[in-house]
């Protein structure tokens, strides 16, 4: 029996501590794996805001087109 208990307590406290280890490992890559989400979100983000601007631009330069094409050519019937 003596022998059983010889290292006990150092084993115990070595797969205590294994197992915190491995539970910290998975939170920490959790949360790194969160972080990458949020950094792909921020550039989706980015480009939808970016795209709302180049349309509010492509607009107006077509409006201003349509107006240049058609400047002077309405009909006198036309409403």
């Amino acid at each position: 029996k003596e022998v059983f208990n010889y290292n006990r307590e150092n084993f115990k406290f070595d797969q205590d501590q294994q197992i915190q280890r491995e539970s910290f490992r998975l939170r920490m890559q959790v949360l790194r794996f969160k972080l990458f989400r949020e950094d792909v979100r921020d550039l989706v983000d980015l480009t939808v805001s970016r795209m709302d601007i180049y349309h509010l631009v492509g607009a107006l330069f077509l409006q201003a087109c349509v107006i240049l094409m058609t400047e002077g050519r309405v009909q006198a019937s036309a409403p």
